[in-house]
This record gives C-alpha cells, sequence and structure tokens, in this order.
C-alpha cells in the first residue's frame, strides 16, 4: 500500500489501510487532527522484551505422543525491538497532534506509568490503567514466583470531556490469548484476541470513527474496526507482518478468510481491496 491509500481513507474514499514503514515517519505526514482514536500494542519494555519467550500456545491439545500441550514450553525469538524512552515520547507527541479522542495502549505493569507519562507531557489526560485478564497464559516456568496472567491496558484521553459507550462498566476483559478464531497460519509473536480487539472498538469507537494502530503486527485491530464500520490506518515496520496484515483485511472485505483465499477459493487483490 502506498501513501494514497492513507489520503484516500482520510477523505472516507476507502475504510482502511495498511502501510510498511516506521510509524513515527508515516504519522509526521498526517495532518493535524484527522484521527480519532489510537488503538495500539506496542513493544515492550526491554525488562520483559527479552530475546527469546517461552509459550504453551494451543494449550490443552492433545499432541501425538497424548501429553496435553500446556505440558510442552515452546522457545521462540522475538524479532522485533523493545521500546526505547524516545520512540515512546515521540509516540505521545505525534498521537496529541493527530488524536481528537481515545488513546489505548497495551503495555505490561510497569508500562503504564511511562506511557502515562509520556502521553500527559503532551496534552493527553489519564483515564484508567485497564486489565486484559489471560486465562490460558504461559505460567511462570522458573516456578520461582507467581505468574502475571494479565496485562495493561493505558486508556488517556486528548483534551475535552470523554465519553465512551460502556456506561459504567468495569475496564476489564477476559479472552484467552489462543483465540478460538485465530489460525495457525495468521502467525504473529505478541497477538492480540481479535475479539478482545472488537470490544475495545466497540466501546471507544462509534460508526464511521477514523482509527490508527501504529503498531499494527498482523492488523488485528484493523480487521476488528473494518468488522464493525469504522475506517482504520496501520502501521507496520516489519515487511512480512505489513503483507500478512493486508491479506487479512483484504480478505475480511471479501467476505471470506486468510485461509480460503490463499488456498485459491477466491481472488485475493491484496492491498487494493476496498
Amino acid at each position: 500500500m502506498t501513501e494514497s491509500h492513507i489520503e484516500a481513507v482520510l477523505a472516507r474514499r476507502r475504510p482502511w489501510a495498511v502501510v510498511q514503514g516506521d510509524c513515527l515517519d508515516v504519522m509526521r505526514m498526517l495532518p493535524a487532527h484527522s484521527i480519532d482514536h489510537v488503538i495500539t500494542d506496542p513493544p515492550y519494555e526491554t525488562s520483559t522484551h527479552t530475546k527469546s519467550r517461552r509459550s504453551s500456545r494451543g494449550a490443552g491439545k492433545l499432541t501425538a505422543d497424548g501429553r496435553r500441550r500446556s505440558e510442552i514450553m515452546v522457545e521462540f525469538p522475538i524479532d522485533f525491538d523493545p521500546m526505547d524512552p524516545a520512540t515512546r515520547y515521540m509516540c505521545g507527541k505525534l498521537w496529541a497532534r493527530l488524536c481528537r479522542r481515545w488513546c489505548l495502549v497495551f503495555c505490561q505493569t510497569e508500562g503504564v506509568k511511562l506511557w502515562r507519562d509520556a502521553c500527559e507531557a503532551y496534552g493527553f489526560g489519564h483515564r484508567r490503567a485497564m486489565v486484559w485478564v489471560k486465562p490460558d497464559s504461559a505460567p511462570q516456568f522458573t516456578g520461582d514466583r507467581p505468574a502475571a496472567g494479565y496485562e495493561m491496558i493505558e486508556t488517556l484521553h486528548a483534551p475535552g470531556r470523554s465519553t465512551w459507550n460502556g456506561g459504567g462498566s468495569r475496564g476489564v476483559y477476559v479472552y484467552n490469548c489462543n483465540s478460538q478464531t485465530r489460525k495457525p497460519d495468521e502467525d504473529h509473536q505478541t497477538p492480540k484476541p481479535l475479539e478482545l480487539m472488537m470490544e475495545l472498538v466497540e466501546l471507544f469507537t462509534d460508526p464511521d470513527d477514523l482509527i490508527i494502530d501504529p503498531f499494527c503486527g498482523s492488523g488485528t485491530t484493523i480487521v476488528a474496526a473494518v468488522r464493525l464500520g469504522r475506517r482504520a490506518i496501520g502501521i507496520e515496520r516489519d515487511p512480512k507482518y505489513a503483507q500478512l496484515a493486508i491479506d487479512r483485511v483484504s480478505a475480511e472485505v471479501q467476505g471470506s478468510t486468510l485461509q480460503a483465499v490463499r488456498a485459491g477459493q477466491i481472488p485475493l487483490f491484496g492491498g487494493d481491496a476496498s
């Protein structure tokens, strides 16, 4: 996808765009106050973003030798860099220039204050630190402390009165990490469940609102937005994830699935589907 696709989304000529590139560079080119909401899952801090991670994906499923998947620890390298303070503060600055309403940032517990400080420095107001509870998350493999079993969502708002669609409901969301709607070939190392992202989009945004995800990964936020009648711009630095996001959203708008179009059941038009 090209910059023209972003311009088409801004002009309401198409519902979505995913571009491959550095999010800071792309966001600098966008007009001020052109985005309604930021909903994103940036890399976490160096202290927890280790060079390898253990996972129990597919927990509960039987393997060929009859063991439960939860008994198997799989190590895999993290293939993207951790967040750094300079990038965090620049994100806060650019989001403040672009965003008219909500800013939702997934982070670890220690990241709540870091993101709050970076965004409040440029005018955002803290509203709540919400929680995503993960019942099927990996245990603490070292065994020397409790496993976390949750992630935080730092929730901020641009200057002015905040409104949302959740009334007095709690900012606690319980979803398994291993979403039942996600398939093995939709491969990203730290995916968010589509069901979770759909609930957040529905609660914090309104139809035809424009959402930006500067760290869009495999495009789950964009899929959720398009499915719920919102417009969305995704930015992803890694070419393989950017293409995966384009393929997933293209399949979504054609009323199909990534697996179906990859199997040749219908033509896939990549980034030009709208």
